[in-house]
């Protein structure tokens, strides 16, 4: 006795179509093939996160240092340094964290947003207030990278904190990943 001869089509105890693969009924792929979009690529989009959690921590601790230690409300008001260094810090830190979000989840622009407002946060830190309020540079540097008081541990490892954020998220922006399609299951 012979066995049947193989029928067109899939097997019958074959693995099913793949997304984007030939159907049995048209030889085209299917309806429900989806394309692959790029991604940022997750081991450098997650080390990015990591170290934008890092980095708003930091920020946090640098506007709370000045709140509680530096120049807290006992006559009744803040001094605008002290104002600006609480509400740019916190602030910062929340922007941060968003950004950081969207580029643990892959998003390319996401992890470039976080790219961008690292470098604003470091080159407005390092050069642009110190500018702003008549500071010289080298007493700004020695400043943030003095790891004087709580503040300045709270600011240096900030800006370096920032850096290196800076350099993951643009590597999670630059090196896409192309994830396989979705299979999704056949309509009955």
């Amino acid at each position: 006795m012979q066995p049947d001869p193989p029928q067109p089509g899939n097997p019958p105890y074959g693995p099913p179509p793949m997304a984007g693969g030939p159907v049995p009924w048209s030889g085209g792929p299917g309806p429900w093939a989806a394309t692959t979009k790029p991604r940022a690529n997750t081991a450098a989009a997650v080390t990015a996160g990591v170290l934008a959690l890092l980095t708003a921590v930091m920020l946090v601790w640098f506007a709370l240092y000045n709140v509680v230690y530096a120049g807290g409300p006992s006559s009744g008001r803040w001094s605008s340094l002290v104002l600006e260094n609480a509400i740019g810090g916190i602030a910062g830190a929340g922007l941060l964290l968003v950004a950081a979000a969207f580029t643990v989840a892959r998003k390319i622009p996401g992890a470039w947003a976080l790219c961008a407002l690292c470098v604003l946060y470091v080159v407005a830190t390092l050069f642009v207030g110190p500018l702003l309020r008549g500071t010289g540079l080298g007493a700004q540097f020695r400043f943030v990278f003095g790891f004087d008081r709580g503040d300045g541990v709270g600011v240096a490892l900030a800006m370096i904190f920032g850096v290196l954020t800076a350099i993951a998220a643009a590597i999670a922006g630059s090196v896409k990943s192309y994830g396989p399609a979705p299979a999704m299951p056949p309509r009955p």
